[in-house]
């Protein structure tokens, strides 16, 4: 079970539901694209969910991602969360950790103690609140509960949607840097070419989209550059300078 955090959809409104979905559907593709089993992916407000047993280190490169946990779904009893936090621990110091996201008979402060006690009871292990040896996490959601030991960053963000389309042109080195800047805040990028530059790393990162090469410069489009302040320029179309 695969616990998915995210930051900045959370700010979007009304549009919030647009951006969950584009994530959704991007985390989809890059689940088909590596040949991942799993059972299902559905969105829970805050949170995604991914059913699956196996690795998937590319969620990475999935732009929207803020965060991301290998956790253990229980039931929703703070009997169950003692013996599941028990079995998380392995040596040293520990914290419990506990967010709860909907209502729960223990708020999370008494669920950190009442866990926390637990383990210490059965282990004789010494709680350490500031960087401890292991943080094991208690997340309360989904009529569930969660348990896990490590989150892992993602390239935050947000979702790369299909209506945002820009054309990436290809100046210098600087040009994959600001093509990433532009991707991070949801833009489907295409390539221009002025110069023979190498853009596997772009291609990195693309889930539920397709980075396409064109040949020519259209009308009534946006352009993203590699200008800086010391080599800003003119152009005669519409730019984006996300180096500036």
């Amino acid at each position: 079970m695969i616990i998915i955090r995210y930051r900045e959809l959370a700010l979007k409104g009304n549009n919030r539901i647009v951006f969950e979905r584009a994530l959704q559907r991007n985390i989809l593709d890059a689940l088909k694209k590596h040949t991942i089993k799993y059972n299902k992916v559905w969105r829970i407000r805050g949170r995604m969910i991914i059913d699956t047993q196996e690795q998937v280190p590319f969620l990475d490169h999935v732009f929207g991602i803020a965060s991301y946990s290998y956790g253990i779904e229980i039931p929703q009893d703070i009997e169950v969360i003692k013996k599941e936090c028990l079995k998380a621990y392995k040596q040293g110091t520990f914290r419990i950790s506990c967010q709860r996201m909907e209502d729960f008979p223990y708020s999370s402060q008494e669920v950190e103690k009442e866990v926390g006690a637990y383990v210490v009871e059965h282990t004789g292990a010494k709680v350490k609140l500031k960087d401890p040896d292991q943080d094991i996490s208690v997340e309360i959601f989904n009529n569930k509960g969660y348990v896990f030991t490590e989150k892992i960053s993602g390239p935050g963000g947000l979702p790369i949607t299909k209506d945002s389309h820009v054309i990436l042109i290809l100046q210098d080195n600087n040009s994959i840097k600001a093509g990433l800047k532009m991707m991070k805040r949801g833009c489907t990028v295409n390539i221009y070419k002025e110069k023979d530059i190498d853009y596997s790393e772009l291609k990195e990162y693309e889930y539920g989209f397709k980075i396409k090469e064109i040949d020519h410069i259209p009308q009534d489009t946006v352009f993203i550059v590699s200008d800086t302040v010391e080599t800003i320029k003119e152009y005669p179309y519409f730019v984006l300078r996300p180096l500036i």
